[in-house]
């Protein structure tokens, strides 16, 4: 008789140890869109470790999109002003006299390349190699 509770007791303990093994809401197959979510941070990754592309990759042409035409990018922007900023006042001694320079590379660095980016599908497509403003 005692066997009976016993045997129960195991078979429902062995059965919410597989149940439990199987949900996680940590695994992406459970999430609402699993495919999605893989996808955006494919292209958050990208977005952030590019070098010298010619061409953002298909799928992330929407999310670029997205990014570079949201408050994100634009608070990104400053954020990396300030940063700079904060960098040249401390290696450098600016004497505030009206005469300090500071010489740029004009490019992207300078030149906000969202309206080229418009024009040609926030670079689903090849990139001039030289741009005419």
């Amino acid at each position: 008789m005692a066997r009976k509770p016993v045997l129960v007791l195991a078979l429902t303990s062995l059965s919410i140890v597989l149940a439990a093994a199987d949900w996680n809401i940590l695994n992406p197959k459970w999430r609402f869109d699993a495919k999605q979510d893989t996808l955006k941070n494919y292209c958050e990754s990208w977005r952030i470790n590019i070098r010298e592309f010619q061409v953002v990759p298909q799928e992330c042409v929407d999310h670029i999109n997205k990014y570079i035409t949201s408050s994100q990018y634009k608070a990104d922007s400053e954020r990396a002003i300030e940063e700079v900023t904060l960098y040249l006042t401390r290696c450098c001694c600016l004497k505030g006299d009206g005469k300090d320079a500071l010489i740029f590379d004009i490019d992207d660095t300078l030149i906000s390349t969202i309206p080229y980016f418009k024009k040609h599908g926030f670079v689903g497509e090849k990139v001039n190699s030289v741009v005419k403003i």
